[in-house]
């Protein structure tokens, strides 16, 4: 009798209808999440997705994958101005990419096969959707399914509320808020300030979402307020080696660990060989998939340029144009590169060595953005890093890699040519900078499960259970003053006043007495 039970949980899960929706038309945002869904259909799960950077297996028989690449001519039409714009301006900065997030995923839902979804006859058992998705939530209302946020980032202090998680702005700041680790009273000032902003922030993101959602799915739906309220779970791209370590509910799952890494790969042979000749080594420029290095400002691009040419290293730099004007002899570029195999770097832990196995002998550096998918594809191939910060989180993970000993940082509204040279010469030179990329590297890959196996078997727990009410935090439901024990508070201090006021009126009573009567006495002897 068990063992039919059995059989029939695992045909159960097996025969789970999915959807995945990863609107952001960014590759690093892709990347995070593809792994998953190529896992679940392995396994038997009919999974359908809507993601602007298809897999395009046709041995994954199980994915049904809608094509909305289109969306990237919109995202990528500001985002390189909106970036430079609102330099060291959290708020503007989220303010405005929400915004342009928000007209990629008007434009998304007007696609006619999302507008079939909306109004076909389809059922699934499971919705999966990236946390800047809101107006696609009531796909779960729609199909009377569970719901899991993904984000391939960090989460805002928003989201960590809204998830139960215990939050402080001093302890565990918001991830828009470059930060050190022991925050000076204006530091924690601002932290204080930018938290509740983003509160606001996300208040007006969840009305705008709302309306939008009302305008393709219609007014019969619950509010996204609702729908986010009964999210099962969010899985969140970190891990307590490369983030700070923070309390987490047991509906908020770290899947990081480097899990949109591929199996090695060798080289193009001009690549291959342009590297091999590289005797004194070379260093790795890229600045991601949302900063175009064609698109920076020209008195930076110099300041680079004059670094490069005065270093005794080839650099291989990812440049989006066909050609870089007074670009050194020392520098190549080409539009694309497999990063994470220019990256790789055999290491001696046999754990790691069995990922990176086809990385070059001569790597030295990689001047990277920052984005957190490069920072992991560094840290996984024992490479130190110079990080140039543009937005987003960017500057959040460039100073986690200076306080971790990974690396340093430059500024690059401020970029002065001999504090450039002078760091990327520091971060070569020193061995304590690669070493300590190697020990967070194994300390990273120690764990009893990766962050893709802790995403499968957390999303076919949802599935076997139709959800995961049973483990929400209770500081969901708990009002906001009676966790910062306002109630509380206010009925101590009221009952101390009544206690010193009691204490006062007595022994003011007992000194008007004795008053009184040392005047009476002295009337008596006169």
């Amino acid at each position: 009798m068990l063992l039919v039970c059995a059989i029939n949980l695992l045909t159960v899960v097996r025969a789970a209808r999915i959807l995945g929706i990863v609107a952001l038309p960014s590759y690093s945002h892709q990347v995070v999440f593809q792994p998953l869904w190529r896992e679940l259909s392995i396994r038997g799960h009919q999974v359908t997705t809507l993601t602007t950077d298809p897999i395009n297996d046709p041995k994954l028989t199980n994915l049904t994958e809608i094509d909305l690449h289109f969306a990237y001519e919109t995202w990528n039409k500001d985002i390189m101005v909106t970036a430079l714009k609102f330099q060291g301006n959290s708020i503007g900065l989220i303010n405005n990419l929400m915004k342009q997030a928000f007209d990629v995923i008007d434009e998304e839902l007007r696609h006619p096969k999302v507008q079939a979804l909306i109004h076909g006859d389809d059922e699934f058992d499971l919705v999966i959707i990236e946390v800047i998705a809101l107006p696609f939530l009531p796909f779960a209302a729609k199909f009377k399914c569970p719901v899991i946020n993904i984000i391939s980032l960090d989460m805002s202090s928003r989201l960590h509320q809204l998830m139960g998680n215990p939050t402080h702005p001093i302890l565990y700041p918001d991830v828009y808020y470059p930060y050190d680790e022991h925050l000076t009273f204006r530091q924690r000032l601002t932290s204080v300030i930018i938290t509740c902003l983003m509160n606001v922030n996300g208040i007006h993101a969840y009305l705008a979402a709302n309306s939008m959602a009302q305008k393709y799915f219609g007014p019969n739906y619950p509010s996204l307020v609702d729908i986010i309220y009964n999210v099962s779970m969010i899985f969140v791209n970190t891990d307590p080696i490369l983030h700070r370590v923070r309390p987490f509910v047991p509906t908020v799952v770290q899947i990081g660990g480097g899990s949109h890494l591929k199996p090695a790969r060798l080289l193009p042979t001009d690549l291959q060989e342009l590297l091999d000749n590289a005797e004194s080594g070379f260093i790795y420029f890229s600045l991601g998939s949302n900063v175009k290095s064609k698109d920076i400002p020209i008195d930076l691009r110099e300041t680079i340029l004059e670094t490069f040419a005065e270093l005794p290293y080839m650099v291989l730099w990812k440049f989006e144009a066909e050609n870089l004007p007074n670009r050194p002899k020392n520098v190549f570029i080409s539009k694309w590169l497999p990063q994470q195999d220019v990256l790789r770097k055999k290491l001696d832990d046999d754990r790691i060595s069995a990922f990176f196995v086809a990385g070059h002998r001569n790597i030295k550096l990689f001047v990277t953005q920052g984005g957190l998918q490069s920072m992991e594809e560094a840290v996984y191939s024992g490479v130190p890093m110079v990080v140039m910060p543009f937005f987003a989180d960017q500057g959040y993970n460039a100073k986690a890699i200076v306080y971790k000993g990974m690396g340093l940082s430059v500024d690059y509204a401020n970029l002065k040519k001999e504090e450039f040279r002078d760091k990327v010469l520091e971060v070569i030179r020193e061995p304590r900078y690669r070493n300590r990329v190697k020990e967070l590297a194994r300390l990273a890959l120690d764990q009893p499960m990766t962050g893709m196996e802790r995403a499968v078997w957390w999303t076919e727990y949802v599935i076997r259970h139709k959800g995961a009410e049973h483990l929400n935090s209770p500081i969901k439901d708990f009002p906001w003053y009676k966790y910062l024990l306002l109630d509380v508070l206010v009925v101590l201090v009221a009952s101390l006043m009544v206690v010193v006021g009691g204490v006062y009126c007595a022994l003011r009573t007992v000194w008007i007495y004795f008053r009184r009567n040392r005047k009476d006495k002295e009337k008596k002897t006169k």
